[in-house]
């Protein structure tokens, strides 16, 4: 801060942002739920970024982008950068336009990192940084909306102690946790089966309304901040660590939810046949 600005005054005794200083962020995505993130974590006193991200905002981002249209046509990592610096003048950012599954130097930007938050919208860049991630025991924190805004997920992957993306995978492969919450899931019998086993992409999620986005993107930038105090060699006051690493949100009771505001906690240990993180965690013993 500077000339005694008084910006973060309300927060300060909610915990030491002065811990934060030198903190760094990947965002991976700057799409609705990225922005929202970083957002959130810049009003909590991160100031280190880099902004990761290959598209520009168009007329159908700004009903739930945190970037109004006066930033039509402009790159999503220039206009979230803008946002981020009117709530924090003295916050430091880096951009990368780029496509993730692309990016040559994506390695480098997470080891420069200290927590990374994948905010993508598909699988193949998920899974990518999962094994960066993994290959280089870097934190990290996923979340995504479900079909229609019914609910959504946040995951954190903690380096030593928790699973990996792919082992949460295989975990909810045995449950029904993820029992229709696709628009594939939705369709009729009939248009199922001229997707089915067809060289056909998957129906894209509609991911809902804004209000409904945004409490998955708080529970993400919570586990972001759980993560980055876990790497502090000091934990910030009042930030009392998460137990659990995957929670399932339900928004209202549409199936597999049973309830408005239905919550499940899952504490996910590394899973022994994951051909990510066993093979990574054995390489460190």
């Amino acid at each position: 801060m500077t000339n005694d600005d008084q910006t973060f005054a309300r927060i300060e005794a909610l915990f030491d942002i002065e811990l934060f200083t030198d903190v760094k962020v990947l965002i991976a995505g700057c799409g609705s739920g990225g922005s929202s993130v970083a957002l959130q974590l810049v009003m909590s006193g991160v100031r280190n970024f880099t902004l990761l991200d290959k598209d520009t905002l168009q007329i159908e981002n700004v009903i739930r982008h945190v970037c109004g249209r006066r930033y039509l046509g402009q790159r999503k990592i220039d206009a979230v950068e803008d946002v981020l610096l009117d709530r924090n003048p003295n916050a430091n950012i880096s951009k990368i336009e780029a496509d993730i599954m692309d990016y040559r130097d994506m390695e480098s930007a997470i080891i420069e990192s200290d927590v990374v938050v994948l905010a993508t919208d598909n699988e193949p860049s998920r899974y990518r940084l999962n094994e960066l991630c993994v290959k280089n025991r870097k934190p990290f924190v996923v979340a995504r909306v479900f079909t229609r805004g019914i609910g959504g997920e946040a995951f954190a992957y903690r380096p030593g102690s928790g699973g990996c993306l792919a082992c949460l995978e295989m975990v909810l492969a045995r449950t029904t946790f993820r029992d229709g919450i696709k628009e594939i899931d939705l369709v009729s019998e009939e248009e199922r089966q001229k997707v089915y086993g067809m060289e056909i992409e998957e129906i894209k999620d509609s991911p809902g309304l804004s209000l409904d986005i945004s409490f998955i993107t708080s529970f993400h930038a919570r586990f972001v901040l759980d993560a980055i105090a876990r790497g502090l060699p000091q934990r910030p006051k009042y930030l009392i660590p998460i137990d659990e690493n995957y929670i399932i949100w339900g928004n209202r009771p549409v199936h597999p939810f049973k309830k408005h505001f239905h919550l499940q906690r899952i504490d996910l240990t590394p899973q022994k046949n994951c051909a990510v993180c066993a093979t990574e965690s054995a390489a460190h013993v």
